[in-house]
C-alpha cells in the first residue's frame, strides 16, 4: 500500500541551484544540491544521519533506531513514512524523514516532517532552506493543507530560521506521548 496515491516521488530527483561563489580569480564555482529519495541502500546512511542529529540536538531520550527498522518502516510492504537525502556535489549532507497526517478541520492530507538535518559543515549555505522547499512543493503537489514539524523548545536558532520563511508557532497546543511501558498500560483503557 503507497502511503500517497498521487504526486509519488519515487526515484524523483529535485536539482536546486544554491548560488556562486567567487574562488577569487575569474574562476566561479556553483554548487547544486540535489535532493533525492532514499532508496533501501541508504539506510545505514540514514542512521548514521539520525545519530549525527540526535547528537547535536542533545535528544533526551536514547536513539534505538536499528537498519532493520528503518528498512521495514520506509521500504516495507506499508511503508510508514519516506525519506530524501539532500546531495552536494555527491557528498550527503542533509535529510528529512517525513510523513502524511489527515486534519479534520481541513479535510485534508498534511505533511509533518519528523527530522531535517543539515550536517554542520554544510550549514548556512541554504540547503535546509532549499530542503525545506522542496519539502513544501512536495505538500503542494500531493494536494496537503499544510505542513507541520516540531522545533526542540531551547532551539531558538531553528526557529528563527523556520519564522523567517513565514511558519507560525503553533503556541496553543502541548504534545503528549504514550510510549514502552505507558502505551502497553494505556491498552487496558478500552
Amino acid at each position: 500500500m503507497a502511503l500517497w496515491k498521487d504526486g509519488d516521488l519515487h526515484r524523483r530527483g529535485h536539482h536546486t541551484w544554491l548560488g556562486q561563489a567567487d574562488t577569487g580569480g575569474s574562476m566561479v564555482v556553483t554548487h547544486e544540491l540535489k535532493v533525492l529519495q532514499a532508496q533501501p541502500d541508504d539506510v545505514p546512511q540514514l542512521v548514521e544521519f539520525i545519530n549525527e542529529l540526535a547528537e547535536s540536538e542533545s535528544f533526551p531520550e536514547e536513539v534505538t533506531v536499528s537498519e532493520d527498522d528503518l528498512r521495514a518502516n520506509l521500504f516495507g510492504a506499508e511503508p510508514a513514512a519516506e525519506a530524501v537525502i539532500g546531495y552536494l556535489d555527491d557528498d550527503p549532507v542533509s535529510f528529512a524523514v517525513f510523513y502524511q497526517t489527515f486534519a479534520t478541520t481541513t479535510g485534508k492530507r498534511g505533511l509533518h516532517i519528523d527530522d531535517l538535518y543539515v550536517r554542520p559543515h554544510a550549514q548556512t549555505r541554504g540547503i535546509g532552506r532549499k530542503m525545506l522547499g522542496y519539502l513544501a512543493q512536495l505538500a503542494h503537489e500531493r494536494g496537503c493543507g499544510r505542513m507541520e514539524w516540531w522545533v526542540l523548545d531551547w532551539n531558538d536558532r531553528a526557529a528563527r530560521f523556520y519564522q523567517g520563511v513565514g511558519a507560525k508557532h503553533v503556541g496553543h497546543l502541548r504534545i503528549f506521548r504514550l510510549a514502552g511501558d505507558s502505551l502497553e498500560a494505556a491498552t487496558q483503557l478500552r
